[in-house]
C-alpha cells in the first residue's frame, strides 16, 4: 500500500479519534485474524487495548484478555462435552500483578494465585515453585514465567534478589531446565481433562537468539499453537543500527491432560555432527567438497583436498575417491573454479 496514503489515513483517524486512533487501527486490522468461523478465540491473539486487570505498570504483565479468553474457552469445552463446572478452579502460579484473580472473578470462577514475591498483589506469597509442592488441584492452570532475565523481577520489581527466580538464572540452559521441571510440576497438577496454558516468548540476549516455545518441554496433548501480538514494549521507541528481525509476538501453548496417569510428553534436545566425519544419505560428494572448500576460505588444490578427505567415510568407502573428487568438480563447472596448478575454489567469496 502507498505509504502516503497510510500517512493520510492515519492522521485522519487522529483527528477523528485522537490519541485513541492507533489502538482503534491496530484493533481494526486484526479483526479478521482474531474471529474466524463464528469463533472469538483463533489461533492469533491480538488484544492492542489491554482491558481490565492486574497492574499495567508492573513489567511484563499479561493482558487479561489473554486469559479471559483461554478461561472462556476451556469452559466451554466442559459445558460442551457436560463436564461439571461447580468447581471449576483457575491456578496461577506465577501470578504477579494478580491479573489472573481478576479475570476470574469477574467470569465467577475460583482461582487460587501463588507467587514467589512474600507480599503478591493476590493469593500465596513466598511461595517457591523449584521447592514447595502444589498443593491444589485446578483444571486450568495459567502459567506466565519470566522469559529468562529479559526482566529481573525478584531484587527489582520486588524485595530482594532470590535464588530460585527464574528471572536470575545462572544461564539459558539453566533457565530451561527449571522451566521444564515447573512444567512437570505443573501438569501433575492438573485435574483429569484439565489444561495448562504455557505462554512465553523468544528473546534475544547478547547477539543470540534464542527461543523459549521451541525449546520447552510440553506435556499431554498439544492441543493448540496460538501466537499473540505484541503492543507498546519498552523497546518500541529504541532504534538499531544493527540488522535484526525485532521480535513482536509471544507464543501460547495450550496442553490438554486426557488421561489421569499416561502422560504424553515430547522435550527438544540439541546436538551437533561434523560433516567433515560423518556420512548421512542427504551428504552428496558435491556438498562434502563444497563444504571442505568453504572450511578453508575458498580455495585449495587437489592433493590438499585429497589429504582432507581421505578418512571420510564417503571415501572409505570408495576406493576411487580421488576420481570421484575431479569428476564432481567437472560435473559442478558452475560452482568451481579452476586457478591453474591444480588449485580449484568456489565461484562464490566465502564468508
Amino acid at each position: 500500500m502507498n505509504e502516503e496514503l497510510i500517512c493520510r489515513a492515519a492522521a485522519l483517524l487522529e483527528r477523528e479519534f485522537g490519541p485513541d486512533w492507533q489502538t482503534i487501527a491496530q484493533t481494526l486490522g486484526t479483526e479478521n485474524l482474531r474471529r474466524r468461523v463464528g469463533k472469538e478465540l483463533t489461533s492469533f491473539l491480538a488484544f492492542p487495548a489491554r482491558g481490565d486487570g492486574g497492574d499495567n505498570q508492573w513489567r511484563g504483565n499479561c493482558s487479561p484478555e489473554v486469559i479471559s479468553s483461554i478461561l472462556r474457552y476451556v469452559i466451554d469445552c466442559k459445558k460442551y462435552y457436560g463436564k461439571d463446572i461447580s468447581d471449576f478452579t483457575l491456578l496461577d502460579p506465577m501470578s504477579g500483578s494478580g491479573t489472573s484473580k481478576t479475570v476470574a472473578d469477574q467470569m465467577g470462577v475460583k482461582s487460587i494465585l501463588y507467587d514467589l514475591n512474600p507480599e503478591p498483589a493476590a493469593g500465596l506469597g513466598n511461595w517457591n515453585a523449584l521447592k514447595d509442592d502444589v498443593e491444589d488441584s485446578a483444571d486450568l492452570i495459567f502459567f506466565h514465567p519470566p522469559y529468562h532475565n529479559i526482566i529481573p523481577y525478584s531484587g527489582n520489581m520486588w524485595g530482594k534478589p532470590h535464588p530460585d527466580d527464574l528471572s536470575r538464572c545462572e544461564n539459558y540452559n539453566d533457565f530451561i531446565e527449571k522451566l521444564n521441571y515447573c512444567i512437570r510440576k505443573f501438569y501433575l497438577a492438573l485435574r483429569k481433562d484439565g489444561r495448562m496454558a504455557v505462554l512465553v516468548g523468544d528473546i534475544r540476549a547478547n547477539g543470540s537468539f534464542y527461543s523459549i516455545q521451541h525449546d520447552m518441554m510440553r506435556m499431554g496433548d498439544f492441543e493448540s499453537f496460538l501466537v499473540k501480538a505484541q503492543f507498546n514494549c519498552v523497546s518500541d521507541t529504541r532504534r538499531y543500527k544493527k540488522p535484526f528481525i525485532p521480535i513482536v509476538t509471544e507464543y501460547l501453548m495450550l496442553l490438554h491432560k486426557k488421561d489421569a496417569l499416561i502422560v504424553p510428553f515430547t522435550y527438544q534436545e540439541n546436538g551437533s555432527f561434523s560433516v567433515g566425519h560423518t556420512d548421512i544419505t542427504a551428504l552428496t560428494w558435491h556438498h562434502l567438497i563444497r563444504m571442505t572448500l568453504e572450511s578453508v576460505g575458498g580455495k585449495c588444490t587437489l592433493t590438499e583436498l585429497y589429504e582432507r578427505l581421505k578418512d571420510h567415510p564417503k571415501a572409505k568407502k570408495n576406493n576411487h575417491y580421488k576420481d570421484r573428487i575431479r569428476a564432481t568438480i567437472y560435473e559442478h563447472r558452475k560452482q568451481y573454479t579452476a586457478f591453474g596448478g591444480g588449485c580449484y575454489g568456489l565461484t562464490y567469496q566465502v564468508a
